[in-house]
C-alpha cells in the first residue's frame, strides 16, 4: 500500500496538535499544568500542539484519558500513522483501518489485485505470512521465556526456513524467505547469547548480516549489525571486561547508515547502544547526543513498531540505557534516580522480564557507588537468584561483573554475605 504524501502527513500532525490545544484549553489546563500531568516538558507540549514534534501513542492515550475526549486524539494518531506507513497499529479498530485504506489510490488497489492473481505469488497473502508471524512471535517471547524453552523452537523454525530458502526457485520468493531466515537467525543469536554461548551467537548474527547484504535488504543487514555490535562490545563492557567497544561502534555506525529503512524502535536501539558505548569510553558529550537521538526515535514509536526483535522498546527501555550511561560516566546519583524510575515503569511489564533484571543489576551497582552498599548487595543478590532461576547466562554474567565493581568493599559483611549467596 502506498503511503500518503509527506506534505499531507505534516498537515495532519499540525491538525492533531490543534485538536490537543483545543481540548486542553477546554479542560482548563495550561501547557505547563498539562505537561506535568503527562510527564513531559512544557516545551514539548508547545511543539506537539504546533506540529513541530511527534510523540508516541502512550502520550495521546493518556491525553484522551485526562481531557475526556473519548479516544479521539489517539484514534487520529492511529489514522495518521497508518496513512503514513501503510501498517495497522495494534489495537486499531478493523473498520477504522478499512476507512483509511479506502482513501488510498485506486492504482495501488489494482496493483495489489494483480499481485494476488499472479501465479506463484500466493505467499504474499497465505502460508508464507504464517512463517513471518511465527518468527515475530518467537522473537517477542525471548524477553519473557527461559532461553532453554525457546531455543529448540527457534532453531527448528530456522532450519525449516533454511531448507525452503535453498530450494526456492523464484527470486521474489527466495528474497522473502531469506529475510525471514535472517531474522530467525538473529533471534537464535539472542537466545544462544542468553545461554552463554558467545561463539554461536556471533555466528548466527554474522550469517544474518551476510545474508542481508547478499539480498540487498538494508533493514535486515542493519538489524543484524545492531545485535552483532552488542555481542562484540559485550554491551559496552557491562557483561565482559574484554569486550571490543570499537568493533561495536563501527557496526552501529554501519547500521545507522540505513536509518531511512529502519523503524523508530530500531533507530532508538542504534542510538541507545551508541550512547552506552560512548559512555563506556567516558565521552559524555557524544553519549548525551546519542541519547537525544534515541529519545527522538522513541517519541515517534507506535505499537506497530514494537514487534518482533524490537518488542521490548519503550520509554522505559530508554530509561534503562540512560541510567546505565550515567553509571558508566561516573554519575551514580543520577544513575540511581533514572534506574529507579525505569524499575518502577517495568515492575508489571511481564513481557520484558530480562530488561527489568538488567536494570536491577545496574541499579545495584549505582547504589554501591552512591554509598548505599547494603541496598546494593540486597538488590544484586535477589536479582542474581532470579537470573539463575531463568537460566539467563548473559544476565548472570552481567551480575557477576556488577559484583566485580564491589571489589573495594570485599571485606565488608554485606559483600561477604553476597558472595555466599552467589556461590550457593
Amino acid at each position: 500500500m502506498s503511503s500518503v504524501p509527506p506534505q499531507d502527513v505534516a498537515k495532519a500532525w499540525i491538525a492533531l496538535g490543534r485538536m490537543l490545544a483545543r481540548s486542553r484549553k477546554a479542560a482548563g489546563y495550561t501547557q505547563e499544568t498539562f505537561a506535568a500531568r503527562v510527564s513531559y516538558g512544557r516545551s514539548t507540549i508547545a511543539n506537539v500542539e504546533t506540529g513541530r514534534q511527534r510523540v508516541g501513542r502512550d502520550f495521546w492515550a493518556r491525553s484522551d484519558e485526562l481531557l475526556e475526549t473519548g479516544g479521539s486524539l489517539s484514534q487520529e494518531y492511529d489514522r495518521i500513522r497508518f496513512a503514513s506507513t501503510g501498517h495497522v497499529p495494534s489495537g486499531m479498530a478493523a473498520n477504522q483501518a478499512f476507512q483509511v485504506a479506502a482513501k488510498t489510490s485506486s492504482s495501488t488497489s489494482t496493483a495489489v489485485e494483480m499481485i494476488a492473481r499472479t501465479p506463484g505469488t500466493d505467499y504474499l497473502m497465505g502460508e508464507w505470512n504464517s512463517f513471518s508471524t511465527l518468527t515475530s512471535m518467537l522473537a517477542q517471547q525471548r524477553q519473557a521465556v527461559s532461553p532453554d524453552a525457546l531455543l529448540g523452537l527457534i532453531e527448528a523454525h530456522r532450519d525449516c526456513l533454511s531448507a525452503l530458502y535453498r530450494k526456492a526457485g523464484r527470486a521474489p520468493v527466495r528474497a522473502d524467505i531469506g529475510a525471514m531466515l535472517a531474522e530467525a537467525s538473529i533471534v537464535a543469536s539472542r537466545l544462544w547469547s542468553a545461554q552463554g554461548n558467545r561463539a554461536l551467537a556471533l555466528a548466527h548474527c554474522a550469517y544474518a548480516r551476510q545474508l542481508g547484504d547478499r539480498l540487498g535488504n538494508r533493514r535486515i543487514s542493519a538489524t543484524a549489525r545492531i545485535f552483532e555490535s552488542n555481542l562484540h562490545s559485550e554491551a559496552a563492557t557491562l557483561i565482559g571486561a574484554d569486550g571490543d567497544t570499537m568493533i561495536g561502534l563501527r557496526l552501529l555506525n554501519e547500521a545507522a547508515q540505513a536509518s531511512a529503512d529502519l523503524s523508530p524502535a530500531a533507530r532508538a536501539r542504534v542510538a541507545a547502544e551508541q550512547a552506552q558505548a560512548f559512555a563506556a569510553l567516558r565521552l559524555p558529550r557524544e553519549a548525551t547526543a546519542a541519547l537525544k537521538r534515541a529519545e527522538e526515535a522513541v517519541n515517534d514509536l507506535s505499537p506497530v513498531d514494537c514487534v518482533g526483535l524490537y518488542s521490548d522498546w519503550s520509554s522505559a527501555r530508554l530509561h534503562v540505557y540512560a541510567g546505565t550511561c550515567h553509571l558508566l560516566l561516573g554519575q551514580p546519583h543520577q544513575a540511581v534516580t533514572v534506574l529507579e524510575n525505569a524499575a518502577r515503569m517495568l515492575e508489571h511489564d511481564h513481557a520484558n522480564v530480562n530488561v527489568a533484571l538488567a536494570a536491577a543489576v545496574d541499579l545495584a551497582s549505582a547504589y554501591a557507588e552512591a554509598g548505599e552498599l547494603e541496598q546494593s548487595c540486597t538488590l544484586l543478590g535477589n536479582t542474581y537468584d532470579q537470573l539463575k532461576a531463568g537460566g539467563n547466562h548473559r544476565g548472570i554474567a552481567r551480575a557477576q561483573r556488577a559484583r566485580q565493581r564491589l571489589a573495594r568493599w570485599r571485606d565488608e559483611r554485606v559483600v561477604l554475605e553476597l558472595d555466599e549467596q552467589m556461590a550457593a
